[in-house]
């Protein structure tokens, strides 16, 4: 590993000569032969953006020849379906909680220089967010769309009614109606309990590995999400549920995934209303419920072009442009893909969509999906568990706050 980190370095060097102007003399056009990893379902799209990126050289004097080819892979199986990153993709899609792995792997170019500003000044924090790791820069986000919002019927509840989980519960409630919300799984509590700001922090090594973890949710911010935990499921119209609100199933709202977007607007009809996660109040303080929010972004592997100064630097010129401002929109218009491209989320064809709306205003206090503690995943269920069968009190909770945050930093 050592030694594969040491071949990026010399990848990093060259990448950085070349953002300064400084990437030496040119032999004149050459063909350069390029692999993209994406989708299946997306190969006919994506190439139709391949076609108009080479326009885009052409149009400023590039005189090379490009030629891509396409390879499929999922966004959430790239990690694990490419066997060797020498031969590997030039540049591939990968999901936001992929990029340790990836970073382990040495399949992920630092991005410097006028890369790294392609990101940092045309992206949401969150987009930026999800493409740092251990401080640097190593992928270009082209959407932030992994996560859970309110998704209700509006004959039942008013849109000022689904701004707080206590509004919502209470009129549920009275009525004998359910709110669904699966706090049973650790991306619904784990994301709760971001809620007052409590966090944690990962470092890593040069390789990778982690080498220490802190966090801090036995303090008061931590015991108040956990507060808030309680009271919503102590709630008797809360229910550890995501399914579409029915009349069989006597749901009126639930805290549902964007990927259900569809089934929910088919079982509403008319009646589909969506809003950002709602305020809870804990001691007075009142914040927006914790969620995770997690993206896609496109990784350069500096291992495929080693020697190619000219095959690196051109995979960086493909990643920064199948993510900038018109391909985020052409995704959005193909796929009602929420942009995280800031002038992508402007333009008026986005901000008429209500679910992308949504989206990007959820970014505001969403806590962005990367590189997460592995027991983060599983130490949130004794504490639903206990909350669920009475077992919890109140005046454990810091005896239980302290037992979760001991098992998130004892991650490895």
């Amino acid at each position: 590993m050592k030694k594969l980190f040491a071949l990026m370095g010399v990848s990093l060097l060259t990448l950085s000569l070349a953002a300064c102007g400084g990437g030496g003399e040119s032999d004149g056009p050459k063909t350069i032969n390029l692999t993209y990893s994406g989708a299946a379902s997306d190969q006919e799209f994506n190439e139709s953006l391949f076609e108009k990126f080479k326009q885009y050289r052409q149009s400023l004097g590039d005189e090379n020849t490009y030629n891509i080819t396409y390879v499929a892979h999922g966004a959430d199986k790239v990690d694990s379906e490419v066997l060797d990153w020498v031969v590997g993709p030039d540049v591939y899609e990968f999901a936001s909680d992929k990029i340790t792995v990836l970073y382990q792997k040495g399949a992920l170019a630092r991005l410097v220089g006028d890369n790294a500003d392609f990101v940092t000044e045309n992206n949401s924090e969150l987009g930026v967010s999800l493409a740092t790791f251990n401080e640097n820069l190593y992928a270009y986000p082209y959407t932030g769309d992994n996560t859970y919002y309110v998704q209700y019927d509006t004959s039942f509840y008013t849109a000022d009614d689904v701004k707080s989980i206590e509004t919502m519960l209470d009129k549920a409630a009275k009525a004998g109606k359910k709110v669904g919300y699966n706090l049973g799984e650790a991306f619904w509590s784990a994301g709760a309990l971001f809620t007052y700001g409590a966090d944690y922090k990962m470092v890593f090594d040069e390789d990778g590995a982690i080498t220490s973890i802190s966090a801090d949710f036995d303090g008061d911010a931590g015991q108040k999400a956990i507060k808030a935990m309680y009271q919503i499921m102590k709630s008797e119209a809360w229910q550890n549920e995501m399914a579409a609100p029915t009349p069989s199933n006597n749901l009126v709202a639930c805290i549902a995934g964007t990927w259900d977007i569809a089934a929910y607007k088919e079982a509403l009809g008319e009646n589909y209303g969506c809003a950002v996660m709602p305020t809870v109040t804990i001691d007075g303080d009142t914040k927006h419920l914790g969620a995770f929010l997690g993206g896609k972004l496109l990784g350069v592997n500096p291992q495929v072009s080693q020697g190619d100064n000219d095959r690196l630097v051109a995979a960086h010129e493909l990643a920064k442009y199948l993510s900038n401002e018109e391909s985020q929109l052409a995704r959005f218009e193909k796929n009602g893909i929420a942009p995280c491209n800031k002038a992508a989320a402007t333009n008026s064809k986005v901000t008429s969509d209500p679910n992308v709306q949504v989206l990007i205003a959820q970014q505001e206090f969403a806590h962005a999906q990367t590189a997460v503690p592995g027991n983060f995943w599983t130490a949130p269920n004794t504490l639903y568990t206990a909350i669920s069968d009475g077992s919890f009190t109140l005046e454990e909770i810091a005896t239980y706050a302290k037992t979760l945050n001991d098992s998130i930093k004892a991650s490895k």
